[in-house]
């Protein structure tokens, strides 16, 4: 199914994904594997350009949330300094590795990630998310290399990256759910905006449709970052993420079996 800009439904849909793309990416992770096959899939858009249009709603929710956190007093400052310039770097170069490919090629990479992510879902993320070891946060180099390679794959592509970035914050660094998520969106509103600007350079985002998820995203990031410090918080994240990422896999499986529908 694809729509026209002319049916309403077309806005529509890009206000709900902008929505749940912020809510999820601010409660958890993974708010991408809603937006990105929205607009592949319903809106017709090419690999390429919604994979530049789909940064704008990831960098105004995320800037919200981390505006939010901050205000609570969970940003850790210190370990932020520390991972800004890693994961911005890691993002500029993966923004030119995405440039240097075709829309088929980038297909077969968000597949991938789709796979990847279903694995980690049901292994090491299902148990950091649902309880807490109580070791205190260190950051070290290894982490920190972890988080270039991250930073690389947002710039790259963005789809599970924060996903990536919760699984170090809390399994390498020792973070607990509100204080990762608080790093986290910092470090998903740098590695967004980079890739924004040199996106913008080569034409390749469509404004309005990304200012009209980048509103419905503003509005999912500040009731994700007030619903993290809730009981039950580690649990409604897993549950959203089992949920996502089931839409991705049957995406993919659909995408994949086109051919034979034909």
């Amino acid at each position: 199914m694809m729509l026209d800009p002319s049916n309403p439904f077309y806005w529509a849909i890009l206000v709900i994904g902008g929505l749940v793309c912020g809510l999820l990416n601010t409660l958890a992770s993974s708010g991408t594997a809603v937006s990105l096959p929205l607009l592949i899939l319903f809106l017709g858009m090419n690999e390429g350009v919604a994979n530049a249009t789909n940064r704008l709603p990831v960098l105004v929710g995320a800037v919200m949330a981390a505006l939010t956190f901050a205000r609570r007093g969970e940003m850790d400052w210190s370990a932020a300094a520390r991972l800004v310039p890693p994961a911005a770097a890691g993002s500029i170069l993966g923004v030119y590795a995405a440039e240097a490919l075709t829309d088929r090629q980038l297909e077969h990479f968000v597949n991938g990630a789709v796979l990847i992510a279903l694995v980690l879902l049901f292994t090491k993320l299902k148990k950091i998310l649902s309880k807490s070891d109580g070791r205190l946060p260190t950051l070290h180099w290894r982490g920190m290399l972890m988080v270039f390679f991250v930073g690389f794959w947002l710039g790259f592509i963005v789809l599970d990256g924060a996903t990536y970035l919760l699984l170090i914050l809390m399994l390498v660094f020792y973070y607990d759910l509100p204080q990762a998520n608080a790093l986290k969106n910092l470090l998903i509103a740098v590695t967004s905006l980079l890739p924004v600007l040199i996106f913008a350079h080569s034409g390749k985002i469509l404004w309005v449709e990304g200012g009209v998820l980048a509103l419905g995203s503003i509005v999912g990031g500040y009731v994700g970052a007030r619903m993290s410090s809730l009981p039950g918080a580690r649990q409604l994240a897993f549950k959203a993420l089992a949920f996502v990422i089931s839409i991705e896999l049957v995406q993919l499986v659909w995408r994949a079996t086109a051919p034979l529908r034909a």
